[in-house]
């Protein structure tokens, strides 16, 4: 995908692209985010780093609903996810149809590709624009195809995804995200699944993307990914953001604790 563009949607408002303000989620008694508020320019590429149940996936995962919060707001393209204020002040949740609506903004690669099996890749690609979005499928078929030549795997077009490699379903995944022109991209873990072998080539198309200006929103371990990509990253613990900043100045010169403590583990 190197030097190449793709089409992204007109901008909804000029603000941040995303603003949580007050975000808190439980689980039962389990207090899972704690006041995570938070702002993402357009164009900012943000890593999510922590330890292991620090509440990375599940904040990704509030950003488009697929998982409810107990209180706070979520912003994206200038729209309040999953609900609407009345007049009155009062909020209420939005129907399933509307929400699928907001979702299509919001590109989502998961940790296990999640592609239809019984579909080929091509068809994988296309199908939501066309079924969600209303797509002529004519021209959901030729971006589609656009989109694996991209990603180099023209050859696999009539392919089923369980002959793929995990690397190369994994680019399928994003190339099924991209094909709904999200003005937002989130990955969780993208190549946590992966052999070592199969994880350059998942990154490597992500570093496209950064490249041509996609506001992307990451969960990795990839410390050097991070390093490389990241113009912003933060450091999530007990359910709350307890670091910030450009990745070398809080690698090298972390000002918390807890950070230092949990890069010490890891670098």
């Amino acid at each position: 995908m190197s030097g190449t563009e793709y089409t992204t949607p007109v901008p909804v408002s000029d603000g941040p692209i995303v603003r949580t303000v007050d975000i808190n989620k439980w689980f039962g008694d389990r207090h899972i985010l704690t006041d995570v508020s938070l702002e993402i320019d357009r164009g900012e590429v943000v890593v999510l780093v922590g330890p292991s149940g620090a509440g990375k996936t599940t904040f990704l995962r509030t950003l488009n609903r697929l998982e409810p919060i107990d209180s706070g707001e979520i912003y994206v393209n200038g729209q309040r996810i999953g609900e609407r204020t009345h007049e009155n002040g009062t909020t209420s949740e939005i129907s399933a149809k509307a929400l699928a609506r907001q979702r299509a903004d919001i590109g989502f690669v998961f940790q296990h590709f999640n592609l239809f099996p019984h579909m080929t890749v091509l068809e994988n690609i296309w199908h939501a624009p066309v079924r969600v979005k209303g797509e002529k499928k004519s021209e959901a078929v030729a971006y589609a195809e656009e989109l694996l030549a991209r990603i180099d795997l023209s050859d696999k077009a009539d392919a089923r995804p369980r002959s793929l490699s995990g690397g190369q379903q994994q680019r399928v995944a994003i190339a099924r995200a991209l094909a709904m022109r999200p003005a937002l991209m989130l990955f969780d873990e993208p190549t946590s699944a992966l052999d070592p072998e199969m994880v350059g080539e998942v990154l490597q198309v992500m570093q496209d993307l950064a490249s041509a200006g996609m506001t992307m929103i990451i969960v990795s371990h990839e410390m050097g990914f991070t390093r490389e990509v990241a113009d912003r990253v933060i450091v999530m613990d007990e359910g709350a953001i307890i670091e910030q900043g450009d990745p070398e100045l809080v690698f090298t010169n972390p000002r918390s604790e807890r950070t230092k403590q949990f890069l010490s583990k890891i670098l």
